[in-house]
């Protein structure tokens, strides 16, 4: 499944080093989101990218997710 997200998301996730994979193919495997926050996403696992300069490391088993682009496609998709 391929996602959509707003024009002004996409220019807000300037930091991108994966040129938006998530969005453009459709067997990306997203990762494992716990809960969803105003500032971010509690990922249940590590994030699938070991250099996302969006994820937030605490300690060996905790990530917190602050992708613009990432961020929306749980809002809009739930996934």
């Amino acid at each position: 499944m391929s996602y959509r997200i707003s024009e002004t998301t996409k220019q807000r996730t300037t930091r991108c080093h994966y040129n938006f994979e998530c969005l453009n193919k459709d067997n990306w495997n997203t990762c494992t989101i716990e809960e969803g926050h105003d500032g971010g996403l509690a990922v249940k696992d590590k994030c699938k990218h070991k250099f996302c300069t969006y994820t937030l490391y605490f300690g060996n088993l905790h990530s917190f997710c602050i992708c613009p682009a990432r961020c929306e496609i749980y809002k809009l998709y739930q996934k």
